[in-house]
């Protein structure tokens, strides 16, 4: 063959080879409002971590739009006739992340480890006889006696979600943080190129098997569009506005009030609330240290709030945000204004100086100084704190520190604490066996802040046996009245923020969480 036929059949192919189609890989990148560098999804409430395990775990039930549980990792299954045994059957052809099948063991394994972490699981074990897996597709759960909740539990929403995982990875006791990060869910987490703190690596799992009904909030179809997904840390909101007008990121979680103008018609990118229920915000004193041991200073708290400044700072504009006191939520199942205190700050004082309490040593407020909506609470309450005259200690930390600060039991003397403020999705506290706040045994099964009230377990207990809406509804609103007389949290009003994305994102749900598969780029 002549140098010059050699010489064509070069050109020919080079001609094909840019003309053939790339696949470029698709990435999708994130900026939350705080990156979390806890990724075992049963270890905290964080909703930071759960939105993150969504993307890297699946659950064997979830709640639509009309908070109705769905299967998602369940085929089917069936109750006995006398309410009490559970039989539930996976879904064929579920597979972990590094290719091993998933089996009823491994559920079991799951649900076990998870009920050790969170509010709604405890409820459900204490009803619990024996939960086992009959084969490698099929597990069964005994009752004790009638729970009407038993779905409802495997379906919830809010941090911690009952994820599963691999039976050798939850056997790691609930008290201790997993190493691997293995789920069944739509995309995969790459280790190799996690940078903490600064970048959480996801790429698609392409051997999921989604479910065939639409996607709604949690349920349905999860479909990984994109080949990975980028969460980054970026370290104020402008900076990830800016970031986003300039295309460096794709979607932004939360986008505060003051910097939506800056998203107009020519930035690229557009905002919308993706959660009409939104957010809770809330004030958790710590009932194991001077001076929030004393019920009197608790209710003086209580008696001085004015969640209209709350309403007006954390949201950054008034259309965002309700000054909601309403412990389950408003727009809930289970709103209600009972036993909600009227603020009263000559009463409050009064309550304060009953309780003749040493107000000489300053109070120590955990700050957290790169979550803009929580931050704002805490500014408020300082003030708040100031003119009852406390003096008031405020540490500023970011959520990261802040996530494993609030865990300290100790003396402020020892790195302890006396308040401190978060917010946590509507849904999450919808109702009284998954708010967390709520659960009143004390360290360590209550929520940081540690409430002890053996009352409100019995109502809780009482709420979990009811088998009908109404005996519910009576019973939360027993639940609010006793949570507002003991002062087991203070929500401090309820708000919404928008999201926002570039304008070539398409199919972003709307839900309660931060739901990331489904979305395409045009």
């Amino acid at each position: 063959m002549s140098l010059r036929t050699w010489s064509r059949l070069a050109l020919v192919a080079g001609a094909l080879l840019v003309s053939a189609p790339v696949l470029a890989q698709t990435t999708l990148r994130v900026a939350p409002e705080t990156l979390t560098r806890v990724l075992d999804p049963h270890f905290t409430t964080s909703f930071t971590t759960r939105d993150f395990g969504y993307l890297v775990y699946d659950t064997l039930f979830a709640v639509d739009d009309k908070f109705e549980p769905k299967p998602q990792m369940v085929e089917s299954w069936k109750v006995s006739d006398d309410k009490l045994t559970y039989t539930f059957t996976l879904r064929p052809g579920l597979l972990w992340h590094d290719g091993q099948p998933v089996t009823a063991a491994d559920c079991v394994a799951s649900l076990k480890r998870w009920a050790s972490r969170d509010s709604m699981g405890q409820t459900l074990m204490k009803f619990t006889a024996s939960l086992e897996p009959v084969d490698a597709a099929t597990f069964k759960l005994v009752l004790k006696e009638p729970y009407g909740l038993v779905l409802d539990s495997l379906a919830k929403v809010g941090a911690p979600v009952p994820f599963m995982m691999p039976e050798r990875i939850a056997k790691t006791p609930g008290s201790e943080q997993v190493k691997d990060i293995i789920g069944s869910g739509p995309y995969k987490f790459r280790a190799d190129l996690h940078e903490p703190g600064v970048k959480i690596v996801l790429d698609k799992f392409v051997d999921y098997k989604p479910r065939s009904e639409p996607p709604n909030w949690a349920s349905g179809a999860k479909i990984a569009k994109l080949d990975r997904v980028e969460m980054l840390g970026l370290p104020d909101a402008q900076t990830q506005v800016s970031a986003l007008i300039r295309g460096e990121v794709d979607y932004l979680e939360r986008v505060p009030a003051d910097l939506l103008p800056l998203l107009d018609a020519k930035s690229g990118a557009k905002a919308e609330v993706v959660s009409k229920f939104g957010f809770q915000a809330i004030m958790r004193m710590n009932h194991l240290q001077p001076p929030f041991d004393n019920l009197k200073v608790r209710q003086a708290i209580a008696r001085a709030v004015d969640r209209s400044m709350y309403a007006a700072v954390v949201a950054g504009d008034p259309s965002f945000a309700t000054d909601c006191a309403a412990i389950f939520g408003c727009g809930m199942p289970y709103e209600s204004k009972d036993g909600i205190p009227a603020r009263d700050l000559a009463a409050a004082k009064a309550i304060l100086k009953e309780a003749g309490i040493d107000m000489s040593k300053p109070l120590v407020m955990l700050h957290v100084a790169n979550a803009p909506g929580i931050a704002a609470l805490g500014n408020v309450t300082r003030q708040l704190l100031v003119d009852l005259g406390f003096q008031v200690d405020m540490q500023a930390m970011d959520f990261q520190t802040f996530a494993t600060r609030r865990l300290n039991t100790k003396p402020v003397s020892e790195g302890g604490w006396n308040l401190a403020h978060t917010t946590n999705t509507v849904p999450d506290q919808g109702n009284p066996l998954s708010n967390p706040f709520l659960v009143a045994l004390g360290p360590p099964a209550s929520a940081w802040g540690w409430p002890t009230d053996p009352k409100i377990e019995e109502l809780r207990l009482k709420f979990a046996t009811a088998d009908n809406m109404g005996t519910r509804k009576l019973l939360a609103n027993e639940i609010q009245k006793r949570a507002y007389e003991q002062v087991l949290y203070v929500p401090l009003g309820q708000f919404t923020t928008p999201s926002a994305w570039r304008d070539n994102l398409q199919g972003v749900l709307k839900s309660p969480v931060m739901l990331l598969y489904n979305i395409e780029k045009k």
